[in-house]
């Protein structure tokens, strides 16, 4: 199915969908900076990415925070362990900026409170800290 397959009814209510959760979380995080696809801010001490997808509908998060090194062999198979038992999104180390990263995607079928918006990116954080100590230690 492409976009042209949706029909218009199905395309708007995606679209208010994700600029009802867009404007949701201007008024309740602190975003740094926005472009049309993308809110960025910093979280219990993550640089964090929120993309949307009006077309699937979909909200992408992306938490990333400095690794002291870069990652060492054992470190990927650490990684390579995680994403194994990991059902909620997938870990990565990238050694050319230093940074460890999680990427989690949720489906925006339904808009959401600030509430239940919290809990999806709360249940994110706990993920990324529990790949991020697991590699730091």
């Amino acid at each position: 199915m492409t976009h042209c397959d949706l029909n218009q009814a199905e395309q708007g209510r995606r679209r208010e969908i994700a600029e009802h959760t867009r404007k949701m979380l201007l008024r309740n995080l602190p975003i740094e900076d926005q472009d049309e696809t993308s809110l960025t801010a910093s979280y219990r001490d993550y640089y964090l990415q929120i993309s949307f997808s009006e077309l699937h509908p979909l909200m992408v998060f992306c938490l990333a925070k400095a690794l002291k090194a870069p990652g060492s062999p054992r470190q990927l198979q650490l990684t390579n362990e995680l994403n194994l038992r990991s059902i909620l999104g997938s870990h990565a180390i990238n050694n050319e900026v230093g940074c460890y990263s999680y990427r989690a995607t949720h489906w925006l079928d339904t808009e959401l409170d600030a509430k239940r918006f919290y809990e999806i990116l709360d249940r994110c954080v706990d993920e990324a800290d529990r790949g991020f100590y697991k590699l730091a230690s």
